[in-house]
């Protein structure tokens, strides 16, 4: 009889072991995804420069000189965002539109752009890279 306990217990250990190692694994695969989502989200945006309504970072932005700005909005005439933004925003680089509105990503009815991917008249086609 104390054979057979002693039999459970070390079965029971091993079984608490394995399940263990198998849920520490578990944890860091969710990790894994985790960073990678975070990675793959951090690549699909653009950020749009809410003063002069060009691609922040760019050579463009904030760059007034030569040209003109926007007498409906106050962007420069030309940015991606004059006339679609009223501050800082994101495009979404799959689609070139304002990231989370109502034409982003929703091709139906719309062409992509030949040269840049983009759907034609986006606020990024040919804009954003």
């Amino acid at each position: 009889m104390q054979k057979e306990n002693i039999f459970f217990i070390g079965c029971l250990i091993v079984v608490m072991a394995c399940s263990w190692i198998a849920c520490d694994q578990e944890t860091a695969r969710q990790n894994e995804t985790k960073t990678i989502d975070t990675t793959t989200k951090a690549q699909t945006v653009a950020s749009l420069c809410g003063k002069c309504g060009e691609v922040k970072g760019s050579d463009k932005c904030c760059k007034v000189e030569g040209r003109e700005k926007c007498s409906k909005c106050g962007l420069l005439k030309g940015a991606p965002g004059c006339c679609k933004i009223t501050g800082d925003a994101a495009l979404c680089t799959k689609c070139g539109e304002i990231k989370g509105s109502d034409k982003c990503c929703k091709e139906q009815g719309r062409e992509k752009c030949s040269k840049c991917g983009l759907l034609k008249g986006s606020p990024g086609c040919c804009k954003i890279q």
